[in-house]
């Protein structure tokens, strides 16, 4: 990637992470920026230095899942930028293993984990605030389960759903998996 289409797509991923009615698949990770825009940024330093990484987008979108307002400087000089890659591109490389991991932490029956009881967050919900389950498992037990439709009537007016649940929207089209082959895994371990 050239420094300017790092720039672009890097606001396309801020806008995508932090814009409700921006979609980046929609737009093709393209957004309204101009070379000439560019070549005014007194910043276009950092976007030359993520230009340089093995995987520009990839280390972007892993900083903006961990961090989804980081700017680009804390992506381009940063230590902590390098390791959310790193570690973003082990759980994507290891999906399925990561996925039934998660699952382990997940209370039987599997519905439960899902319910909203006395406007409480449910406990997928929780173990993901907490970070003891991955975004990604949630981001593919939501796709699986269509269970958003119900957070979102039940957990009204409450600003950390909001927030969680465009992450989770947001998310969720970069999340990549084998459907057939992760169905099976959730049931196959809820099953036992």
């Amino acid at each position: 990637m050239t420094p300017f289409e790092v720039y672009r797509n890097y606001l396309a991923l801020k806008s995508h992470f932090n814009n409700p009615k921006y979609d980046y698949f929609k737009y093709n990770g393209k957004s309204g920026a101009s070379p000439e825009s560019f070549s005014k940024r007194k910043d276009a330093m950092f976007f030359q230095k993520i230009a340089k990484h093995r995987d520009p987008h990839g280390l972007m979108l892993a900083n903006f899942v961990k961090h989804p307002k980081i700017w680009v400087r804390d992506i381009a000089y940063s230590e902590s930028a390098e390791q959310n890659y790193l570690e973003w591109t082990k759980r994507m490389q290891s999906l399925t293993y990561s996925f039934k991991s998660d699952l382990s932490k997940l209370d039987a029956p599997f519905d439960s984990n899902l319910i909203v009881k006395d406007n409480e967050h449910p406990t997928l919900l929780r173990l993901l605030f907490s970070e003891e389950i991955q975004p990604e498992t949630v981001c593919i037990i939501a796709d699986l389960t269509g269970c958003m439709k119900h957070w979102d009537q039940e957990l009204v007016f409450d600003p950390v759903w909001d927030e969680m649940g465009l992450f989770i929207r947001k998310y969720s089209p970069f999340v990549k998996y084998d459907r057939e082959k992760i169905k099976k895994t959730l049931v196959d371990f809820f099953s036992e």
